[in-house]
């Protein structure tokens, strides 16, 4: 068993190396790896060799390195395999084609949400700064919050506790009173809608995505903020709400 215990750790030291990749830093020296990781030499050289070898890493030069290969293929994988995005193209593709804006399916892995697939009109302009892959902060926007906001109470608990600091910067006066206040409010409501929290110019309307009535995901509709006055806002929330709870309907059937 401690034997067992060991080989996790070391396993789980070597794929923490994975998440030192950022979209500010896609290439790591050997030095630098070391250094934030306090490893010792031979051990960093193992584990870069190992994630080589299975195509996580590749060699840019004798002592650089970037994300491999294998990635790419498993990204691929997702793309053709998740049942929220294979059930859930068409609902996405409905709803863009309904309003004319774009729409967002997110999935949450643990406490963090990720932007898994995104559907677009072909003459749509608008860059959005969380995009496919890049993690949601926390507690900020339409697309985190829906989510959080169905998360059984003591986890939500945890997750307030456990990100204290950050909570606190972006909003200095909200106790844990507030914020569970908070949560309750857009659960009650069904939805969540922000103005500007991520990108100033634009709003994010969405609606939770179940699975067997545990909260797995959301969807949410980006509109131009400055375009929202020509829409009708009602009926842009029931058509999001309706979407959501299709694709939750479906990947219940898949499960």
């Amino acid at each position: 068993m401690q034997k067992e215990l060991v080989i996790m750790s070391s396993l789980q030291k070597m794929l923490a190396i994975l998440d030192l990749f950022t979209e500010e830093k896609t290439k790591w020296h050997i030095d630098a790896i070391i250094e934030v990781m306090d490893f010792s030499v031979p051990t960093a050289y193992r584990y870069i060799k190992t994630l080589i070898d299975a195509g996580l890493l590749a060699k840019v030069n004798s002592s650089e390195y970037i994300i491999g290969p294998k990635i790419i293929k498993l990204d691929h994988q997702i793309r053709i395999s998740d049942p929220y995005i294979v059930k859930g193209e068409s609902i996405m593709q409905s709803l863009q084609e309904l309003t004319g804006c774009q729409v967002l399916l997110s999935n949450i892995f643990d406490t963090e949400v990720i932007n898994v697939h995104a559907v677009s009109p072909n003459n749509w302009k608008e860059r959005i700064t969380y995009a496919r892959g890049v993690p949601h902060p926390l507690l900020k926007g339409s697309t985190s919050k829906i989510i959080y906001a169905y998360l059984p109470r003591a986890k939500l608990l945890k997750l307030y506790n456990d990100n204290l600091a950050s909570i606190k910067l972006e909003n200095t006066s909200e106790s844990t009173k507030d914020f569970l206040a908070s949560m309750s409010h857009i659960k009650k409501l069904g939805y969540c809608i922000s103005h500007g929290e991520l990108d100033s110019n634009l709003t994010g309307i969405a609606a939770p995505i179940f699975s067997d009535n545990i909260i797995k995901g959301s969807l949410t509709l980006i509109v131009p903020t400055q375009r929202l006055e020509v829409y009708n806002l009602d009926r842009l929330i029931t058509y999001v709400t309706e979407a959501a709870s299709q694709i939750s309907s479906i990947t219940n059937d898949f499960n």
